[in-house]
């Protein structure tokens, strides 16, 4: 399987952090010249910027394996449920005993199971350059849509339970292999819910610190950069050091 390619976003907030490094080493090539009264540009409140900067990109890039797999695999259980349902269905029509008015209740629960795959559940990721308020946007309308589906095969599994006529030879479809698999839906939709929390707490601390007003690291870095270019003593080649390193900042789409 071919490897996922990092977004340019992701990308970005790692140059941010990995630039500020290069940033600190060219402000400590100044030597006493560079001696802002700013204690937030001062040398040691930069490099711990650097330093939690790059303790969440970290954090991040540990919890989020934990939450794509959770996601997928969830997204693949759901696949097989659809396919599930219609097994059922088609085992239906073919047992002796079955009213029409049953078969038709159980071809309602499915196109809704049919109806919330189609029209509204997420199974595509994000864009890559997706910010953190659009990642949970899509969070959350897939949550949705999957607290649905579960909703939906759980009324199916419980009419099919009802009716005595239903009892087919094929184990998979026999009510108690339906119930394990109502439970494994169940366990791969809260599997998600549990590594969706520590994933979206991770990539808001990393945004704390590399984009909070003033205090971010990008901030931070057009702040130096302001200082420097004001010292007289610190010459046009010099400041060149620091003045091509970009810090850039995701764009929220409207």
């Amino acid at each position: 399987m071919a490897k996922k390619k990092k977004s340019k976003t992701e990308t970005g907030h790692a140059k941010n952090v990995a630039n500020l490094n290069v940033m600190i080493s060219r402000l400590q090539g100044y030597g006493t010249r560079y001696n802002p009264t700013n204690p937030l540009i001062k040398i040691p409140n930069l490099q711990t910027a650097f330093t939690s900067g790059s303790a969440t990109m970290t954090t991040l890039d540990n919890v989020k394996p934990a939450y794509t797999k959770s996601v997928d695999d969830r997204q693949q259980i759901f696949t097989d449920m659809e396919k599930l349902s219609t097994r059922i269905i088609n085992s239906f029509h073919a047992i002796q005993g079955i009213t029409k008015a049953q078969v038709e209740d159980v071809k309602t629960i499915i196109r809704k199971i049919r109806g919330v795959r189609k029209d509204k559940i997420v199974d595509t990721p994000p864009p890559a350059d997706a910010t953190e308020k659009e990642i949970e946007k899509h969070i959350s309308a897939s949550q949705k849509s999957y607290d649905q589906l579960t909703e939906h095969f759980t009324k199916l599994t419980s009419l099919v339970a009802s009716v005595p006529a239903y009892a087919p030879n094929e184990i998979d479809l026999k009510n108690t292999a339906l119930a394990t698999f109502l439970s494994q839906l169940k366990a791969a939709n809260q599997a998600v819910i549990n590594a969706t929390t520590p994933y979206l707490t991770a990539m808001q601390n990393r945004n704390n610190i590399l984009y909070n007003p003033v205090t971010g690291i990008k901030d931070l870095a057009a702040e130096v950069k302001k200082y420097v270019k004001s010292v007289s003593t610190i010459t046009l080649a010099e400041f060149r050091q620091i003045s091509g390193l970009k810090f850039t900042r995701p764009r929220e789409k409207k």
